[in-house]
């Protein structure tokens, strides 16, 4: 990209405003690299290292025991060195300037998160905020790092996310199959027995497992149909075997919803091909049998037919709300830190029969209070409305996707890594489809110039055959 040698604009004060250029020259990409490097490494750790898996290994990750240095993910320590050596880099006045300018909302969404942690540490002791560093604040660190490479670079996190969670489906499936879990299913350090399988797989919990999978589940519709044939079917059956009631559910209904207006599109724009719709009609019925015989054949998916109906699990959803009852003034405005949070949640697990809170933004008025929790909410949809503005429809469906199931369970207040599994697919997604639009655009200008080429080759001189025009013709 061409850079105008022309002064900058001066202020009143004498201070040079820097001109923020283009992020995909080649300096900035060498100076990006390492920091890019670091955050995909961490992200890949993400991926496959869960909360009960460290646990199992000895490490005293989300359990009261051990240092506070083991109270953060592996990952997390490799996207913040990636973050502060991306800070590092560059004149600190023109190189922050520019990085606000390309990510302002993931870094504001950051400073509020860190306040929180500062607050919360103040106020209540660093006890029980470990989880904010790893759920909340490295999730934005990724976002900016991620924000300043090439869409080829992030096209490659995109894939390389849909390619470990394509096997953690694979992994789920097999676990149910055989009804072993990869790692062990524990709550904490207590191991977990329930009346029907769940899978653990790589997220080391189902609803974990769950939200993941109906994530990129909505994003597998931008890509070719080929692959959409095989992933779509492949994560369906994965949320049988993670046994969660609202994703299947959710999954469902927005496929059919996307499946209808498609439909609908094609027919308005007269692009339906009839061949093409009776072979995707009969293969969808081949692979409605194939998922029907796996469900009727193998115990998958049985917690979710056995129980889908309003049972004390789906009713403790509702009662949590209860626990706002019990907060005073000062609670509702500043928090009462997770001490009193614990508190109260024991107190209506033993006496409203409610198996534990699901639902963050409860969690979060209880914990921090509204002075934090409305800044918090803010900025965090606001950064994901800005990671989908202008995207296509499918990752807005994700984000809703997401929004939706992480409301109806705990997985944003407590130790997770779904939100960074998220903006990684929202912000590589994009890439993904921004590089897609561009080769098919390409690729017919190529074609008519070659074939122009070749009708100028072939013409006799002073004809113009049919397809030309004259040079000093105008277009009507």
């Amino acid at each position: 990209m061409t850079v105008s040698n022309t002064p900058a604009p001066r202020s009143a004060f004498h201070v040079i405003h820097p001109r923020l250029t283009d992020l995909g020259e080649r300096d900035s990409q060498e100076r990006h690299r390492l920091p890019f490097h670091l955050a995909c490494l961490g992200l890949l750790l993400y991926l496959l290292i869960s909360d009960n898996l460290l646990v199992s290994l000895g490490i005293p990750y989300n359990i009261p025991s051990g240092s506070f240095l083991y109270k953060l993910h592996p990952g997390t320590y490799l996207i913040t060195l990636g973050f502060l050596l991306l800070l590092l880099q560059g004149h600190p006045r023109e190189h922050w300037m520019r990085l606000f300018a390309n990510a302002s909302a993931p870094l504001l969404f950051a400073g509020v998160v860190l306040s929180i942690v500062v607050y919360s540490g103040i106020r209540f002791g660093p006890s029980g905020n470990a989880y904010l560093i790893d759920t909340l604040l490295t999730p934005a660190f990724l976002g900016v790092v991620l924000l300043q490479v090439s869409l080829e670079s992030r096209r490659f996190v995109f894939r390389m996310a849909l390619v470990l969670l394509a096997f953690n489906a694979l992994l789920g499936i097999g676990e149910a199959l055989s009804e072993r879990h990869l790692t062990p299913f524990m709550i904490g350090d207590e191991p977990v027995i329930e009346e029907y399988f769940r899978a653990t797989a790589l997220g080391g919990h189902p609803l974990k497992n769950s939200l993941r999978t109906a994530t990129i589940l909505m994003v597998c519709l931008m890509l070719p149909l080929w692959l959409r044939l095989f992933l779509i079917p492949l994560l369906l059956i994965a949320l049988l075997a993670f046994g969660s009631r609202t994703a299947l559910t959710m999954s469902l209904l927005l496929l059919g919803g996307w499946g209808a207006y498609a439909y609908s599109r094609d027919i308005v724009m007269r692009t339906l091909d009839p061949r093409l719709v009776f072979g995707l009609i009969f293969i969808s019925l081949i692979l409605m049998a194939s998922i029907g015989w796996v469900i009727v054949g193998t115990t998958i998916g049985d917690r979710i037919f056995q129980n889908f109906f309003w049972d004390e699990s789906a009713h403790s959803r509702i009662l949590v709300f209860h626990a706002l009852g019990y907060l005073s003034l000062q609670d509702w405005l500043w928090g009462m830190g997770s001490a009193g949070r614990v508190s109260i949640l024991n107190y209506l697990t033993a006496f409203a029969n409610i198996y534990g809170y699901e639902n963050f933004w409860v969690l979060f008025i209880m914990e921090i209070g509204l002075a934090w929790f409305i800044p918090l909410c803010l900025t965090l949809l606001w950064m994901i409305a800005g990671l989908i503005r202008g995207a296509p429809l499918v990752l807005k469906l994700a984000a809703v996707m997401f929004l939706i199931l992480a409301s109806s369970n705990n997985s944003l207040a407590t130790k997770s890594q779904e939100l960074a599994i998220l903006l990684a697919i929202l912000i590589g997604g994009a890439a993904e489809a921004g590089l897609m639009t561009r080769s098919t655009s390409i690729a017919p200008s190529r074609r008519y110039t070659r074939m122009s080429s070749l009708q100028r080759v072939k013409s006799h001189p002073g004809q113009v055959e049919s397809g030309e025009r004259p040079a000093n013709q105008s277009f009507p």
